[in-house]
């Protein structure tokens, strides 16, 4: 974002920028002043003193041992900052720039389940547990939410006090020391752009200064991101802008489901979080209905599913392909379909885990080659989109490689394998593994791997999966 030079400074900004430029922590970071003696807070990183200020910020990270790659400058920024409140150019509002408070789906969870009105950056998620973790089904809600991994025996000897206290020490070691979502910081990195490596506006003026990222203009830039989380198949840019078009405007159509006229959205009739492809196999429902459906699916889904796969589409991904065709003509009724999504999920997980076991032994390279950060180069444009008629919905596809669409790629690659390194400290408890028992096969896998033998590597993944495939559903399917 450009930021405006004729924009209003808070005085609270003015001041946090003369403290900044005169810390002994950014000694020899260039800056100027205008003639009205105001620092000049901001140059444009490729000019020559943006280069300058790229060359300081390469000397600090050589200096921490931090590796010049994606996302070394905001790890440095955080580590530099003396104080880690940076203050809003807008409304000065001061902002921790660690990844203390909730993302949009979190804070959505929160007010819904509390009743509250929360924007973003009121509070952090410290204050926020600070307050809202008053009884034991409050606590369930944060062990919940965040899938900590505190025992019951712990809940059940121990005071509300000592629980809270466990609660947001786990959130800070787990989710805020680790920079991940659902977390967020209250400022987004912006070095060497900015003096201080971070925007001028916090999110709490982000959206009103940046016209880009208003709410009516985001919708249609709906990007899932728990299909990149999920390793899912599928054409993700083309998913993600037709999930927009959903998001768009306020027409209101009666629900699928359960009847009632309400704004549509985009429900996976396959979910992803059970191995389904990220694609425009979607159906309609109400916020509600989509919400309360989770993950789970009905016979009626699974014949949508199997008709679409006769009409030539894909809906499952590679991985999850093994379950499904043993499974999916076996479904007589909605309890077959229960029982089928819970075997799936068991599947799927393991096969994350799998993902997360070669990740941490063989970088990025192998895996790499599974996903397709291609589908980020096109744009689309759509005609006749009616939510509960998408039959008759027209595409247009246009190629477009631009800067925007280049760091879409990139952060689909690397939410996808950030989410590999997470796996093991967020894996989903309800759910069993049997991964480890296959350490030999994972070992000779890992080996061929790492002597470049990709494709006996491959067939040895495919078998692999499909036995641990096969072992969960012997164990689950009756």
């Amino acid at each position: 974002m450009a930021e405006n030079i004729d924009r209003i400074w808070h005085p609270n900004f003015e001041k946090y920028t003369e403290e900044m430029v005169k810390h002994p922590n950014y000694k020899g970071l260039f800056y100027e002043r205008s003639e009205d003696g105001r620092v000049k807070w901001v140059v444009t990183g490729k000019s020559d003193n943006g280069q300058k200020r790229q060359a300081w910020w390469d000397k600090q990270c050589r200096k921490m041992g931090i590796p010049i790659e994606k996302g070394c400058y905001a790890k440095a920024a955080r580590l530099v900052h003396p104080t880690k409140i940076k203050v809003c150019q807008c409304c000065g509002k001061e902002l921790s720039i660690m990844y203390e408070y909730p993302d949009k789906r979190l804070l959505k969870k929160i007010n819904d389940y509390f009743g509250l009105s929360l924007a973003q950056t009121d509070y952090t998620i410290k204050e926020i547990i600070s307050n809202h973790c008053k009884s034991e089904k409050s606590a369930m809600f944060w062990i919940d939410v965040f899938n900590l991994n505190i025992s019951q025996r712990f809940l059940d000897n121990n005071t509300m006090a000592d629980i809270r206290q466990k609660i947001i020490d786990k959130v800070y070691k787990e989710f805020v020391t680790k920079e991940s979502s659902p977390l967020s910081p209250g400022v987004m990195s912006n070095c060497p752009d900015r003096f201080d490596g971070f925007h001028s506006d916090g999110l709490c003026c982000r959206e009103k200064t940046d016209k880009g990222r208003l709410s009516d203009n985001m919708k249609t830039y709906t990007q899932d991101r728990r299909a990149y989380e999920e390793w899912a198949d599928g054409d993700f840019n083309l998913a993600n802008r037709l999930m927009g078009e959903f998001a768009k405007g306020n027409k209101t159509y009666v629900c699928p489901q359960c009847g009632k006229r309400r704004k549509m959205t985009a429900d996976h009739i396959g979910p992803i979080s059970l191995g389904f492809c990220h694609s425009t196999n979607f159906a309609p429902l109400c916020k509600s209905c989509n919400s309360a459906k989770n993950n789970r699916f009905t016979k009626s889904d699974i014949d949508t599913l199997i008709a679409l796969e006769k009409d030539g589409k894909q809906v499952i991904s590679w991985h999850s392909k093994h379950v499904w065709n043993a499974l999916k003509n076996k479904i007589k009724e909605d309890d077959d379909a229960k029982k089928l999504s819970i075997v799936m999920l068991h599947c799927h997980q393991n096969i994350l885990k799998l993902f997360a076991t070669i990740y941490a032994e063989t970088g990025v390279d192998y895996l790499r080659r599974f996903l397709h950060p291609e589908y980020a180069f096109y744009d689309y444009r759509f005609e006749n989109f009616n939510p509960l008629n998408l039959d008759k919905l027209i595409i247009k596809r246009k190629e477009l490689n631009s800067a925007n669409k280049q760091k879409n790629a990139e952060r689909y690659v690397r939410v996808a394998f950030e989410s590999l390194k997470e796996f093991n400290d967020k894996s989903n408890r309800k759910v069993f593994f049997i991964v480890d028992q296959y350490e030999p096969t994972i070992k000779k896998l890992v080996a061929l791997i790492k002597s470049n033998s990709y494709k006996r590597a491959d067939t040895l993944l495919n078998e692999l999966i499909r036995i641990i495939s096969n072992n969960i559903k012997k164990m689950l399917w009756r």
